[in-house]
């Protein structure tokens, strides 16, 4: 009796320990997927400050009025975005 219950509890830690094991494989590769995603982003953000930095003010500018001339729903509701955003940021100032 003693030899079956060892080998139950024997199996079922090796189930256990695969399970595991498989676990901390699968949360591996979602963090790698997350640190490539945020490396992505980072040298996006990156190229989009280059290019800011590049075009000035003036370059900037003209393709902001560009962009809301061919997608003037879009240019305003992200403008209505940062609206409200700002104003949310404005109320919690004065409290």
């Amino acid at each position: 009796m003693d030899n079956f219950v060892g080998n139950e509890s024997e199996r079922l830690g090796k189930r256990a320990a695969d399970k595991i094991g498989n676990a901390v494989a699968a949360a591996g590769q979602k963090l790698d997927a997350a640190v490539d995603y945020v490396e992505g982003a980072k040298q996006s953000a990156k190229q989009t400050l280059e290019q800011v930095r590049q075009d000035g003010w003036e370059g900037t500018q003209a393709k902001a009025i560009d962009y809301a001339r061919k997608q003037p729903l879009n240019a305003l509701l992200i403008a209505a975005g940062f609206g409200f955003f700002f104003g949310l940021l404005m109320n919690r100032s004065r409290d």
